[in-house]
C-alpha cells in the first residue's frame, strides 16, 4: 500500500524548476519596468517656443489674435524692445476696432 505521503510528494528537482519561474520573473521585472519607461515616444510632436522678444505667426492670423497678443505684452521699459522685422499687422474692412488696454 502506498502511504499518502508518498502520492502529494514530488521530485527535488520538480520543486527546484518550479521556484525558478518566480525568481526569473521576479528578476527580469525591473528590466521591463526599465524598458517601458524609456521606450518609444518618436511620434510626438515638438514644439518650439518663439524668442521672447519675436511676435509669434498665431499673432498674426488674424486681427483679434493680433490685439490680444499686443494687450498681452507687459508694459517695461528695461526689457528689449519687441522686434517687428517682417512683421505685418492683419487688417479687415469689417471688423470694429478692438481695445488694447
Amino acid at each position: 500500500m502506498i502511504s499518502p505521503n508518498r502520492l502529494n510528494s514530488t521530485s527535488p528537482a520538480t520543486r527546484r524548476a518550479g521556484s525558478r519561474i518566480p525568481m526569473l520573473a521576479l528578476a527580469l521585472s525591473p528590466l521591463l519596468l526599465l524598458g517601458a519607461c524609456f521606450g518609444g515616444g518618436g511620434d510626438s510632436v515638438v514644439t518650439t517656443m518663439p524668442a521672447p522678444n519675436t511676435v509669434p505667426s498665431s499673432a498674426t492670423a488674424s486681427p483679434e489674435a493680433f490685439s490680444r497678443f499686443v494687450g498681452s505684452l507687459a508694459i517695461d521699459d528695461r526689457g528689449d524692445p519687441l522686434d517687428l522685422t517682417g512683421v505685418v499687422p492683419p487688417t479687415s474692412d469689417t471688423d470694429l476696432p478692438i481695445s488694447v488696454g
